[in-house]
């Protein structure tokens, strides 16, 4: 199997070898990332060059462990297909990987992962859910590096690291976005479970960390009509604008039709009432930007509801995270001008090499599985301690952009800022980073706080500021007006919380919609990929 491939990959090994990084020294003790990413490719090539032989007289024993059967088999036969290429493009023979389905229930897979064990792997590559990531961290050697596909950041540590994305660091990146855009005060929209929890507390950590105000946040569930129709309605502060202007066209109609009025005076009065009478609300939003947490079908019926509730583009900007990528929204109109993070397209080689050996267009998955092949063989055969290269804090460049590993285990990957413009042809408003040397990333989110819904901070709407009536009638107790809805809090206390820890109750809970994945893979259906800890 593995020389009909190599057969295959010969003919586009040429198109990867021009996408070679800057060679780096070896790591100081410095922990500042001072150069520019090295191709996570040519390092793995570098390095074993520099022993003067192809092997270096060393060999390496590589597990892999991935699910190959049963409901999540096509996003681990993806991975597996992307590290044999990996391993394809330079072959070794002192280097020997063995593949490991790591599929059926949790006595069956502890097995595995135990025998994995028992073999004294130099590497492991995998797994993919949280789960058994952490059953290996708790029982291998210390010094064993399992580079793993897990975004559950507290399945990570002691040498188990992550090569997939973050969920939470497209929150902080399109939070640095709103920042840039010059908003003031923020609406957070989240689904009302244990990831959008989790991403909410995030939000709630980034916006002041930027200098903006939280001033609402609201749970809504996921696909329950009902649910998100309630929820835009209150951020969309229907009853009191509604209100406002109710009284305000009734102040409008009394005066023309009670009183004695210059034509100059009637012609202004009928006008504002022509206006107002044109939407059923009346009055400012206390806020300027709303970001959606939220996958992109619940964000289309919120943005829905919001503009029947009179909350439209025009009002507030609008912001996504990465659960926007790859879904059916960009053509609402509702949405045009709307902005999320999300990784970069995935580069054109890898696309070509993966299509050409599989047949198919690679996935998120895949890219990471090529990029955790090259990382895992060049911490290997490095010159440089494993841990050194593993950690470089300048990082690397792999098939969707940047990325370094953290101490912590945590993959620190650079996003891009896209922007929907009512058409399928999203726009890309700005590229991903290019280097670490400016940090991408601020909020630790190891222990989160869960953040308890919040109503919008108001002074409320008064009619009386959105109409001109004529001096004389100011003074008139039947034209005069109050602010209705306040509900301004001048100073938030911190609520008292605990660390606690959420995961899906059962293995055999099914997830329909990953919510951490950069792009909807429906093959996977173990929520442990994305179990969080939050405190509340």
């Amino acid at each position: 199997m593995y020389m009909n491939k190599f057969l295959v990959l010969i003919g586009l090994f040429s198109l990867l070898a021009g996408c070679g990084g800057n060679k780096q020294a070896l790591w100081g003790p410095s922990l500042d990332a001072t150069t520019n990413p090295t191709d996570v490719q040519d390092a793995y090539l570098y390095s074993t060059s520099l022993y003067g032989s192809d092997d270096g007289g060393k060999s390496a024993n590589i597990a892999v462990l991935l699910p190959m059967t049963g409901n999540t088999k096509t996003a681990g036969e993806s991975i597996k297909t992307s590290i044999e290429t990996a391993f394809l493009r330079k072959p070794k023979s002192n280097v020997k990987i063995s593949f490991y389905d790591l599929s059926g229930n949790y006595s069956e897979r502890t097995d595995i992962i135990n025998h994995v064990l028992s073999t004294n792997p130099d590497a492991i590559i995998g797994p993919l859910f949280a789960e058994d990531a952490r059953y290996i961290r708790d029982r291998k050697k210390s010094s064993l590096p399992v580079v793993s596909f897990t975004s559950d950041i507290t399945a990570l540590g002691d040498n188990v690291v992550s090569v997939n994305l973050i969920p939470t660091q497209s929150i902080e990146t399109i939070v640095r976005q709103i920042k840039q855009d010059g908003a003031i005060n923020v609406v957070v929209l989240a689904p009302n479970d244990n990831s959008g929890k989790m991403m909410a507390s995030v939000a709630a950590k980034a916006i002041p960390l930027y200098d903006m105000s939280l001033n609402g946040l609201f749970y809504y569930d996921t696909g329950k009509s009902d649910s998100i129709k309630d929820v835009a309605m209150r951020a969309s502060m229907f009853g009191t604008r509604n209100a406002a202007n109710t009284r305000a066209r009734e102040i409008l109609s009394d005066i023309l039709t009670k009183e004695s009025l210059t034509a100059q005076q009637r012609n202004s009065l009928n006008k504002q009432l022509e206006k107002i009478s044109r939407t059923e609300t009346t009055g400012k939003l206390p806020y300027d930007a709303i970001l959606f947490l939220g996958n992109g079908e619940d964000s289309k019926t919120l943005t829905s509801f919001l503009r029947y509730y009179g909350v439209g583009a025009r009002d507030v900007a609008m912001y996504g995270t990465t659960l926007w990528h790859g879904s059916n929204i960009a053509t609402d109109l509702t949405l045009a001008g709307a902005k999320y993070a999300t990784l970069p397209e995935i580069s054109d080689n890898f696309v070509s090499l993966y299509s050409m050996v599989s047949g198919q267009n690679p996935d998120y998955l895949a890219a990471f599985g090529y990029d955790a092949a090259n990382l895992t063989l060049g911490m290997l055969f490095t010159p440089k301690s494993p841990d050194a290269y593993l950690y470089d804090p300048s990082g690397y460049v792999g098939t969707t952009g940047i990325f370094r590993i953290q101490p912590n285990g945590e993959d620190e990957r650079g996003l891009r800022i896209m922007e929907f413009n009512g058409t399928e042809t999203v726009n890309e408003l700005k590229s991903s980073p290019t280097n670490f040397i400016t940090p991408l990333y601020n909020v630790n989110n190891k222990y989160l706080r869960s953040v308890p819904e919040k109503e919008l901070n108001t002074h409320g709407v008064n009619p009386g500021d959105y109409i001109t009536i004529p001096e004389h009638l100011r003074k008139k107790s039947a034209y005069k007006t109050k602010t209705i809805g306040a509900n301004y809090v001048a100073e938030e206390t911190d609520i008292e919380s605990k660390p606690i820890q959420i995961f899906a109750e059962s293995e055999k809970e099914v997830i329909s919609d990953p919510e951490f994945q950069p792009v909807k893979i429906e093959s996977v259906e173990r929520k442990n990929i994305d179990s969080v800890e939050i405190a509340e």
